[in-house]
């Protein structure tokens, strides 16, 4: 089996040990496009993976149904060549493959799950084999073109590796192994997040710049009559007895060499600066700043061609400090592959690994790699080249935290129209739109990507967006801490509102630029500027100005006549603080008659350490009385910010509430919501007697059954915490359906 890129591997690490709370937008639409001159029927999909308990399991993609892998599926008869017969000894493979024509609208539901792929074969199904969904042997085996007997050869796949759980959707598309057809990747996330990777050009493009781009040392990887490119490490040529089997030996020699006798010093981007030697043919180097310093990394022997190649063995070691161990050999990995540890230099001191421009520069190196990074094939020239091709940011990866929608286009990009180009947010050093400038196109720029324009960090004063488009700032690295809306009118020295209380001078650390909504509409309503406050305290705030406190259940604050120009999508955005562990608040409009659903917030470390949870709803165009209450207390608010979305981003929540919902409402009542001590209330409305229940979590797995009186009270305490749906069928098959949070 093939093994895991270094962002699949933490994301099936985030998978596996984290609890599966529910989250705020719920599983995600994914939806597979088909740029190729192949039919949707000729298509054919599967997704495998590992659910939230461990299980390894498969979704029907025709109804989205969760199931565990079982040996009872493998119904599908599969080739025998040369007497393989496989795992099962019978020729027999998962029926788990449906053609794209058959899944409605090409889109399913994409579950909590992790260390998923999503196969997309050609012409026919590939034959998987399920052992089952836990214990040993559990999971499935998958291709092995190394195999010759393989009953997947000379089948045309791809697939999409993938992880999504409570810190959102984490994927990408690989060449870490091979090549097969052109694949992209797009992904939607609330605040208005977009990022598209994969190929840009057709199949016979690419096979046709591989073969003059190649050096005569990789030329072997393309099998010009079948249609791929294999990965070096996959390859006769570079394997045990190939003619390239010692392909990296000489410079791999030259690094071991060279640094038993001086230091190897070398940043390693958030990772820090790494320093130290090689002794007894053992590299151990020390962190000397950032996230590891004071940690020792150890790569335990000199490393083969093959584990260069492949990331393994020596390069995929616990030693003694186990996550720093990875780290630094990741890193070493990488600077390998790409040639950039310098053995030429006496005495180079510190060494910056995390230069892109000095990559694949001088052989050996690795010129596979280098070919999905070169201009032209691949979006942004990122791909995933080999296994740790993330390091620096090299990958083709895609992450949002709330994941709205995913598509992935078997046949790539080629002859589609790509986003916006060109400069359309210039940024400025000072105020009044003066000092150093930089022009940006759309798209996200996390710290390092405005460090590499010659943007430094708390730097931007001021701000022009051309007509069309928006950017939004944030006081953190990677989208994180608050927010500031910048629209075409333009920020000439930057604050958050009119008052100019709300200070954005030199406090950017990374910004996304992305076309705005037909009609933007922002609005900042301070907490302590409420019409109408019903048990909270005002008090002093550490952003400046004052904030809420001292806040308890029931707690509420409303706001006046605030206006929604367009009917649409609109983030909600709460500045919130919890020296405790945390509570949640549930925001409505004309005193309930619409309800906009409930936003929790963790402890932040402190009643004045403050973060940013937010949450998007649809609201129709008109003027209310907009209303916050506290479900749970434990919190302080300093301001709740509400803006107009981009009207391409799906809400990420469901649609709020109307009015007539609201009557419904009345149905069925349950209560405390969140459960705090696991004993759940229910009310049926009498004139509906009584009914049969279901609980559902948000696998849309059926957790609890049984029978609902006109009041009843169900224990809960052994349900995990996380988001559930109560659905309730009385009689008359009136069917009433209510959300609850299991804290």
């Amino acid at each position: 089996m093939k093994k895991l890129t270094l962002l699949s591997l933490l994301c099936l690490l985030l998978g596996a040990l984290a609890p599966y709370p529910g989250r705020a937008q719920g599983n995600v639409p994914f939806t597979i496009a088909n740029n190729s001159p192949f039919a949707d029927n000729s298509l054919f999909v599967a997704i495998v993976g590992i659910d939230g308990a461990g299980n390894h399991v498969w979704v029907n993609p025709r109804n989205g149904q969760v199931l565990p892998m079982s040996s009872a599926y493998n119904t599908v008869t599969g080739p025998t060549y040369n007497g393989n017969t496989g795992p099962g000894q019978n020729s027999k493979y998962a029926g788990c493959f449906f053609r794209l024509s058959d899944i409605p609208n090409k889109t399913f539901t994409l579950p909590y799950i992790a260390g998923c792929r999503v196969f997309i074969a050609q012409g026919q199904q590939l034959y998987l084999y399920f052992f089952g969904a836990s214990g040993a042997p559990s999971g499935y085996a998958a291709p092995d073109f190394q195999n010759p007997n393989d009953p997947n050869k000379g089948i045309r796949y791809e697939f999409i590796e993938l992880t999504n759980n409570q810190y959102g959707f984490f994927g990408n598309p690989t060449r870490v192994d091979s090549y097969h057809y052109p694949m992209g990747l797009e992904l939607w996330g609330g605040g208005g997040y977009y990022k598209r990777v994969g190929e840009l050009k057709s199949h016979a493009d690419i096979l046709s710049a591989y073969q003059s781009f190649a050096p005569p040392a990789f030329q072997s990887l393309l099998n010009t009559a079948a249609g791929t490119i294999t990965c070096p490490g996959k390859s006769p040529a570079f394997q045990s007895g190939g003619t390239q089997v010692g392909y990296f030996g000489s410079y791999i020699d030259a690094i071991w060499s060279k640094y038993a006798n001086e230091d190897l010093i070398f940043y390693a981007g958030d990772a820090g600066v790494f320093k130290g030697r090689i002794s007894n043919g053992r590299l151990t180097v020390v962190g000397q700043s950032g996230g590891f310093a004071g940690r020792t990394g150890v790569v335990a022997r000199k490393p083969t061609t093959q584990e260069v190649l492949e990331g393994k063995g020596a390069l995929d070691n616990r030693v003694g400090d186990g996550d720093c161990d990875l780290v630094v050999q990741a890193q070493l990995c990488a600077a390998i592959n790409r040639h950039v540890v310098n053995t030429t230099t006496a005495n180079p001191g510190q060494q910056n690994w995390y230069n892109a421009a000095q990559y694949y520069q001088t052989a050996p190196a690795n010129y596979y790699a280098r070919f999905w990074h070169q201009g032209g094939i691949s979006v942004d020239n990122l791909n995933y080249g080999f296994a740790y091709d993330d390091v620096n940011d090299q990958s083709s990866s895609v992450h949002a935290a709330q994941p709205t929608r995913v598509t992935a286009t078997f046949g790539g990009f080629a002859g589609t129209t790509p986003p916006p180009a060109g400069g359309v947010a210039t940024l400025y050093k000072d105020c009044n739109y003066t000092g150093t400038a930089v022009a940006l196109p759309p798209g996200d720029y996390p710290l390092s990507a405005l460090l590499s324009r010659g943007l430094l960090n708390d730097d931007l004063s001021s701000l022009r967006v051309s007509s069309g488009y928006e950017a939004v700032l944030y006081e953190n690295d990677n989208f994180t801490g608050a927010s500031l809306l910048v629209t075409s009118a333009g920020n000439a020295c930057l604050v958050g509102n009119p008052l100019g209380t709300d200070n954005w001078n030199d406090k950017t650390t990374s910004l996304r630029v992305r076309a705005a909504s037909t009609a933007t509409f922002s609005r900042l309503l301070e907490a302590e500027a409420a019409t109408l406050n019903n048990g909270m305290t005002v008090e002093a705030c550490s952003e400046g100005g004052q904030n809420m406190g001292y806040v308890d259940a029931g707690d509420y604050l409303v706001w006046n006549a605030i206006s929604f120009p367009t009917s649409g999508a609109y983030l909600i955005e709460y500045r919130m603080a919890s020296g405790t562990g945390g509570g949640t608040l549930s925001a409505d409009l004309n005193a309930g008659a619409i309800q906009l659903g409930s936003t929790s917030v963790g402890g932040t470390g402190g009643w004045q350490n403050w973060t940013t949870v937010s949450r998007t709803v649809n609201l129709t165009a008109g003027t209310y009385n907009f209303g916050i209450y506290a479900q749970t207390g434990g919190w302080n608010l300093n301001w709740v910010r509400i803006t107009k979305v981009n009207t391409a981003a799906r809400p990420a929540t469901v649609t709020a509430t109307t009015a007539g919902a609201a009557d419904e409402a009345a149905d069925l009542r349950l209560f405390p919501n969140p459960v705090t001590d696991g004993q759940l209330h229910l009310t049926l409305n009498a004139a509906l007697g009584s009914g049969e229940y279901q609980i559902v979590n948000t696998l849309g797995q059926v957790v609890t059954t049984g029978h609902l009186s006109q009041q009843t009270t169900l224990n809960v305490s052994q349900l995990p915490a996380g988001v559930y749906t109560l659905l309730v069928i009385s009689p008359d098959k009136h069917k009433l359906v209510r959300r609850f949070s299991k804290q």
